[in-house]
């Protein structure tokens, strides 16, 4: 990794080199290329090129070296940078480094983009740290230039252009010349074209190295891709996953994020009669523990000072409760589940709705939380099916009455036995279907209107219905999501307030609702929601899941989640999943509230760092 083994460090070197070439620029103007802003000097009797033109605005950190090899090549490069000593202290890894190609006749200028992987010493020829001659000299006096410094750099692509609003980035075809000078990369368009990033679309965080946002005077923001430019599907409807252990920050970014979905922004969606329309993102937001409501409301004075406010809206980030007047485009419903025993929560304008027993007509899944048989699951399906077309006003109640008063009859025409019947009947008749089926005064379907519209964010807090492993809170929870599938599946007549929404459909504790398959009801819900997270885009659904335990999401849901935000999360998990980059488990574990990688459509894997600060409160 080293340049040189002389005691004199070669970035001296460089600099009396420089010095005098500058002197003899006054006198000697066939010295300088005023064209390209290079410095022609003699090494070694042969003219070497210096300073070569960029549009970094910092000091070299180092220079390209080859002395163990320079080359890219498919799936893997060797670029090795010498880092001058009065600058080692400055790089981190996972900075970003531009190296300047030299000019090339009729072509663009051209700098390579890179990444910090590595970072390493390397002792001189003549130096023996391990002696005891040495052992008397503590790091405060130790000349840390007798070593060498060098840092490997993944090419990430390279920027062509000088001009910040015409940069084009193309894949790394060429290798830097050695000695050319290296410069960490901190211009917002020259990041943002090298990286791919989005330059609209909703922002999630700014572009972090090492916990910081960078640049540091004036941090890049991270959008969501939005559908203009390089990706051509808005990225809600590729699908997101937020996952993180517990008090890494996942409502915290989580809830930012859903703000800033809450605006003008309109997505195209077939109508009646082959037409289509431009309407606002609708929302649904499954609660497990009553933390989103706060969506609607401004933060706490102290949680977001004026100060900070004002600067974030500079930023155009969307800042405020949703019900509060920040916000033009939406505003936000909580409907709470009604079932029979359970209080709901106590928040400001909260409506009710119940589960009603006729979306078992066409989902007879939703009586069946366990794995019968083959034969007792077709006789329930036969008795449910008789049941709907002998009552038009059908009830869970009503459908008990049914079973007891047509006994003879129903085993007659389904050919069920007496065994098979006493085994179908001890699985339907269930105290919790009593109390979540047909109560409340209002009924899904009943107000599917106000639940499912453009503009609407509806949160839907379950956490008065005990814990995601009681049964109450799973059959209600199953019903909604089953609702909203079935109706962005739907062909033939599904309801219109579902079908014709953009629709995103957030899911906290997710893993609780998209992991097992061990009953009928659950298997169900997983194919469904396998469905829909192949085609987002084709029934305008898309899919936010918030977990902390990724690996027990469905795999085949999971590996759909085109956009994954992973904040701190411990190293045992991050094992057993795919992280994106570079990124290890240890590195995700030692991660900060806050601090996340994120892989996003057509982006490159990034490190980024949250709003420190709630938009909308957050107690």
């Amino acid at each position: 990794m080293s340049d040189s083994d002389t005691d004199e460090d070669f970035d001296q070197f460089v600099d009396r080199m420089n010095d005098l070439a500058e002197g003899e620029d006054e006198n000697e103007s066939d010295k300088t290329d005023g064209q390209d802003g290079t410095v022609n000097l003699e090494f070694g009797g042969r003219p070497q090129t210096r300073g070569l033109r960029t549009t970094a605005t910092t000091e070299p950190l180092g220079h390209v070296t080859a002395s163990e090899g320079l080359s890219v090549r498919r799936g893997a490069h060797e670029i090795i940078g010498y880092i001058r000593s009065d600058t080692r202290d400055a790089l981190r890894l996972g900075d970003y480094i531009q190296i300047p190609y030299p000019g090339r006749e009729n072509e663009s200028h051209a700098e390579l983009l890179t990444e910090v992987i590595e970072i390493g010493y390397e002792q001189r020829a003549d130096i023996d740290d391990k002696s005891d001659i040495r052992r008397g000299i503590d790091g405060e006096t130790i000349d840390e230039r007798q070593y060498v410094q060098a840092a490997e750099l993944d090419p990430i692509a390279i920027v062509e252009g000088i001009d910040e609003d015409d940069l084009e980035r193309s894949t790394v075809d060429r290798v830097p010349k050695p000695f050319t000078q290296i410069y960490e990369a901190t211009g917002d368009a020259f990041l943002q074209t090298g990286l791919n990033l989005p330059d609209s679309g909703p922002f999630v965080g700014h572009l972090a190295v090492g916990g910081e946002r960078h640049p540091p005077d004036s941090p890049l923001a991270f959008q969501l891709p939005d559908g203009t430019g390089s990706a051509s599907t808005p990225a809600i409807y590729t699908h997101t996953l937020v996952t993180g252990s517990t008090d890494a920050g996942k409502t915290h970014f989580t809830k930012n994020l859903y703000r800033q979905l809450a605006t003008d922004q309109t997505y195209e969606i077939p109508v009646a009669d082959d037409g289509t329309e431009d309407r606002l993102l609708g929302m649904v937001i499954v609660d497990p523990e009553a933390e989103y409501s706060g969506l609607g409301d401004d933060p706490a004075p102290e949680d977001l000072p004026d100060d900070v406010r004002q600067r974030l809206d500079e930023e155009g980030i969307e800042v405020g409760g949703i019900n509060t007047g920040a916000c033009g485009s939406h505003d936000l419903q909580t409907f709470a589940p009604a079932v029979d025993g359970k209080t709901v929560p106590d928040i400001n304008n909260l409506r009710e709705f119940g589960i009603p027993f006729d979306l078992v007509q066409s989902n007879p899944e939703l009586i069946m939380p366990f794995d019968p048989k083959p034969p007792t699951r077709a006789a329930i399906r036969d008795c449910i099916e008789s049941y709907f077309g002998d009552d038009p006003t059908p009830t869970y109640e009503g459908f008990i009455d049914y079973l007891d008063d047509n006994e003879d009859r129903l085993q007659t025409r389904h050919d069920i036995n007496q065994n098979m019947w006493r085994g179908m009947t001890r699985r339907v008749e269930k105290s919790y279907f009593t109390d979540v089926f047909d109560s409340g005064t209002q009924s899904l379907t009943d107000v599917s209107n106000e639940l499912f519209q453009p503009g609407r964010v509806t949160i839907v807090p379950v956490n008065h219905l005990g814990d995601p492993e009681d049964m109450e809170m799973r059959l209600v929870v199953m019903a909604l999501l089953t609702y909203i599938v079935e109706n962005k599946l739907a062909t033939d007549d599904p309801d219109p307030h579902v079908a014709d929404t953009p629709l995103l459909l957030g899911l906290d504790e997710a893993h609780e609702f998209l992991g097992d398959t061990s009953t009928v009801q659950t298997r169900s819900i997983v194919q469904s929601f396998r469905r829909i997270a192949k085609r987002g885009r084709k029934y305008n659904l898309g899919l936010a899941l918030v977990t902390q335990e990724p690996t027990d999401i469905d795999d085949q849901i999971r590996s759909q989640l085109r956009t994954r935000i992973y904040l701190q999360l411990e190293e045992e998990i991050g094992e057993d999943i795919p992280i994106p980059g570079r990124y290890a488990p240890e590195d995700l574990a030692t991660f900060s509230q806050g601090q996340a990688v994120i892989k996003a459509p057509n982006v490159r894997p990034v490190e980024i760092r949250g709003l420190d600060y709630p938009v909308v409160r957050h107690d």
